[in-house]
């Protein structure tokens, strides 16, 4: 749903929070917006403005970043240690994971370097913790 958010987001600008449910309900294919899934679409745009996929700025949603390196690290760490889980993670798949987590369909190899410093840096600061060059896991 998140991927879906940001792509309706992608295009168009700014929009109210009426126009961004019936935009978003059209794209999943809805042709009018019903209780149920105003509900939903409502949680769901509220989560893409907690994970910093959204900004809200005047009663209007925007997109808050067009890819990772246009958000501020601590954002951005802070995302990929709430994407990835309690568990041992093979790197690749952690970045995979904040890419869904940030409604990214796809993980380019900008997004990977990008990534991988984020890993690097979450590492140095003793928030993550590797073993070998493959996997990590949070502190």
């Amino acid at each position: 749903m998140l991927q879906v958010i940001r792509q309706v987001f992608s295009t168009g600008g700014a929009r109210d929070r009426e126009t961004a449910l019936r935009d978003v309900a059209q794209a999943m294919g809805y042709q009018r917006v019903g209780t149920a899934i105003r509900d939903v679409l409502h949680r769901d745009l509220l989560t893409a403005v907690r994970r910093g996929i959204l900004q809200n700025e005047g009663g209007e949603l925007r997109l808050f970043a067009r890819n990772l390196t246009e958000y501020h690290r601590d954002d951005l760490k802070a995302n990929f240690l709430s994407a990835i889980g309690p568990s041992w993670i093979a790197r690749d798949e952690a970045i995979r994971r904040l890419a869904r987590w940030l409604g990214f369909a796809r993980t380019g190899k900008e997004m990977m370097k990008e990534g991988r410093s984020v890993i690097n840096g979450l590492i140095r600061m003793g928030e993550l913790e590797s073993e070998g060059r493959e996997m990590v896991r949070k502190v």
